[in-house]
């Protein structure tokens, strides 16, 4: 499977800011040489691996970009520079992918390329001029790093030179391809004084960037490792140990867990945090991973390689992605769901280098680099489920703490869903991509059956109408203007978050207009194996807001499937109904309590993906299916103490789903602000802050060995619990709390018509029909809002 070899050289211009690399040897000592014997192995495995870098589409267009190369340029390349430049995706990386490409070819160690290119001194003639060109239209003034345009420096615009206003390409894109380009073809004195100087100068610039860029920030997560692995690169065809040393070191270090809420880089719970609180695995994540692998390929067993906190963090990555990773069924490619790629949601899956096209990890890379990793760090089945392309499927729940994120897989669906808190960013905006994603990140819901459900819509999306989402509906939106300057602020509530077994889960959500708190609510998911639950109530207004309270179910491309509504066939388009059902395609919905208020559409939509990106896509239109529901007024919703509840079972049938209507599951409830559901021996509940903490008034439930029985549960602090039993008679409670503040809890529960339970965890302790749990540690530090594992059984 080749999963794109090329990344990470095309990876989109950031706009996250400068680096804190601190300045160890400069070029006037960049001759210091030691450990020869490791420098010139890494070299060779670097040299091996970039001969596979480039795109393998590129090779049979050698001959075409050789005859077409005039004084080292092109006609057909965009050279355009400095503030006229564009920011994102600088056309002028054209210039370098074609010299790598040349240059990975020349050194003939890329056996699926055709072995007459090997030491060709037309090839090699031409990155030499291309080197020249360059050399000859480089900048002078450092302040075009990375203040290219900006006023009081001495880089304005009109200043002479290849520069961008946009730091990444000074500080990443370019030395990410000039230093591969550099290394392939700078054996046995193949480059002159002036040449090297330029191979030299470029990735220096990256190396010292926080010296040369006075009052930059510190650089963190991918982008410092990135920098970083080009100056390893660098340091390989200098011979410079020092730098090569310091590269591998700062690398590392930025390989190990970040326990800081919103910081960026690698947290226990495997997410990746790019931003200060973007959940960006499918973008920032897996360039890391990308770099990782070439940095630890060429290092194994030598002085530089992995340590254990980084063998530790990687895998806990990379475990922690697979969860976030889905299939298109029909092309058998996998995608990064949508709540983890950040404002790349904005690109259609035709811009090859973007998060939406692939999961752009070479998973071949990553087994090499990771062969070592043994025990408690091995990724090998992680491995081995992405290269079946979805044939061996993960199967569980898992809750991201850090990220407020959950994924919930079925061998025949997947959920994800990206909540929003004081402690995380829902998505973001820059470089004029993902204009419109206010909604993003704050309680969606995607579901993937076939995969292809959000393929290619976003430009023609309502973006009022993120699945999932919770929103105030009215003539200007609610309020929001759906323009960049309201996309990504992070949320107002801290009591955000769930709780986990591994196969079933809770989720909750406290929430509140992230841009003036003037209304908000309170949501919960229930994970179960049939799909999800969701309730939504605590609807609040403070007399600013106005409009109706909509959640929507579901936006998603069309298909040819007929529309059911409560079992019957729904002909009409933008029209609203009460019903108890909706299916549509493969999925079902149903309301538990008070019957969907429903507004469906179904057809051809229009738009413009450069309306929301750089894409070069244009205009598009598609057929697109949306259904939502209305709860009604906000100012009568606000006052009705009410919850609403609804169940999203996908990879269903329109028998089954108008079978849990008639003949329930599941039962969601609401008792003195306490939410839960129970059925199917589960039991999830949701102690919410400010509510009375105690549960079992008059609600029944059946566990197990213990069939019709009454159970009341208290806890001492709020939090969110899920029970089930097993087959043995064990009852297995799991809780967490979503403040991630509480660090210890009582729990008691107590059992009607002389129920009799053993103890099986310490700090248990049984008193008739009443056990319970004193003291319950919850975790801290990094794992602060992870779920805690407790016993009783049936005696």
């Amino acid at each position: 499977m080749w999963l794109t070899a090329l990344l990470p050289v095309l990876f989109l211009l950031a706009h996250a800011s400068g680096s804190a690399i601190p300045f160890l040897v400069s070029r006037d000592n960049a001759t210091s040489v030691a450990n020869t014997t490791e420098i010139e192995s890494m070299a060779q495995r670097r040299r091996a691996d970039l001969a596979t870098f480039p795109d393998p589409a590129w090779f049979p267009q050698i001959d075409t970009w050789l005859a077409s190369q005039k004084d080292g340029v092109w006609d057909d390349v965009d050279y355009t520079s400095g503030c006229s430049a564009q920011r994102a995706n600088w056309p002028i990386q054209s210039h370098w992918t074609r010299l790598l490409t040349f240059a990975a070819a020349w050194s003939g160690l890329n056996p699926s390329v055709p072995q007459n290119y090997s030491n060709s001194p037309e090839l090699l003639s031409a990155v030499q001029a291309g080197l020249d060109f360059w050399a000859a239209n480089d900048y002078n003034s450092t302040d075009c790093i990375g203040h290219g345009g900006v006023a009081n420096y001495s880089c304005p615009c009109g200043t002479p030179g290849l520069w961008n206003t946009n730091w990444y390409g000074q500080t990443i894109l370019l030395p990410q391809l000039v230093a591969p380009t550099c290394l392939l073809v700078s054996t046995s004195g193949n480059l002159t004084d002036s040449q090297m100087s330029l191979c030299s100068r470029i990735p220096e610039r990256g190396y010292r960037y926080n010296e040369l860029t006075p009052g930059s920030d510190p650089m963190t997560g991918a982008n410092m490792v990135n920098i970083m692995l080009n100056s390893m690169t660098w340091a390989l065809y200098s011979g410079n140990e020092t730098i090569l040393r310091d590269a591998m070191t700062q690398s590392m270090g930025a390989v190990v867990f970040s326990d800081n809420t919103t910081e960026d880089g690698i947290h226990r719970d495997g997410s990746f945090l790019q931003h200060e609180g973007v959940l960006y695995n499918g973008n920032y994540g897996k360039d890391l991973l990308n770099a990782f692998n070439a940095l630890e390929g060429p290092a194994i067993g030598t002085q530089y390689a992995a340590s254990n906190d980084s063998r530790a963090a990687l895998s806990t990555q990379v475990k922690g992605s697979e969860w976030m990773i889905y299939v298109d069924q029909e092309t058998k490619q996998e995608h990064w769901d949508f709540n983890v790629i950040g404002r790349f949601v904005a690109f259609p899956t035709t811009d090859l280098i973007q998060a939406t096209s692939d999961i752009l990890f070479n998973t071949t890379k990553l087994a090499a680099a990771t062969f070592d990793f043994a025990d408690e760090y091995s990724v090998a089945d992680t491995v081995q489920r992405l290269n079946s392309n979805g044939s061996d499927p993960l199967v569980g729940n898992k809750v991201f703490w850090a990220s407020d994120y959950v994924s919930h897989r079925r061998e025949n669906y997947i959920i994800g869903s990206k909540m929003l808190s004081t402690r995380s960013l829902g998505t973001e905006t820059a470089n004029s991509a993902n204009t419109l994603g206010h909604w993003l990140g704050q309680g969606t819901l995607f579901s993937y059956v076939s995969g292809n459900e959000y393929k290619d819509i976003q430009a023609e999306w309502d973006w009022q109408l993120v699945p999932g989402v919770t929103s105030l509906l009215s003539d200007d939106n609610g309020g929001v203007n759906l323009t960049l300057e309201n996309v990504g602020p992070p949320g107002k509530k801290s009591w955000v978050g769930g709780v986990s077994d591994g196969s079933l889960g809770v989720a909750v959500m406290d929430w509140e207009d992230v841009r003036n708190a003037s209304w908000g609510y309170k949501k919960a998911w229930f994970y179960l194996d049939e799909g999800v639950i969701v309730t939504v109530g605590d609807v609040f207004n403070d007399g600013s807001a106005e409009g109706q309270v909509i959640t929507a179910l579901t936006q998603r491309a069309s298909t040819d499937s007929e529309i059911y509504v409560d079992g019957a066939s729904f002909d009409s388009n933008n029209d609203s109904t009460s019903a108890h059902t909706l299916f549509y395609e493969d999925t079902g919905y149903v309301a538990y309590d008070t019957p969907f208020n429903l507004k469906i559409t179904n057809g051809e939509k229009t738009g413009n993906w450069s309306a929301i990106s750089t894409s070069s896509r244009g205009e598009a239109s598609t057929s697109i299916f949306s259904a939502y529901t209305s709860h009604g007024d906000l100012a009568v919703a606000a006052g009705s103490n009410q919850t609403w509840s609804y169940g999203m079972f996908p990879a269903s049938s329109k028998k089954k789903v108008q079978k849990e209507h008639k003949h329930q599951t599941y039962h969601p409830f609401q008792n003195d602000g306490v939410w839960g559901i129970h059925g199917h021996d589960t039991l999830g509940l949701v102690f919410w802050p400010g509510s009375s903490l105690a549960f079992g008034s008059g609600v029944a439930t059946a566990f197990g060995g213990y069939p019709n029985g009454w159970v009341n549960i208290t806890s001492s602090e709020p939090a969110v619990l899920l029970m089930t039993t097993s087959e043995d008679g064990t009852m297995n409670i799991n809780i967490a709390d979503p403040s991630q503040t509480v660090q210890s809890l009582d729990l008691t529960f107590r059992f009607d018509y002389g129920a009799k339970l053993d103890c099986v965890d310490e700090g248990c302790e049984v008193d008739g029909d009443v056990v319970r749990f004193t003291g319950v540690q919850l975790p801290t530090g990094g794992w602060a809002g992870d779920s805690v594992s407790l016993k009783t059984r049936w005696a």
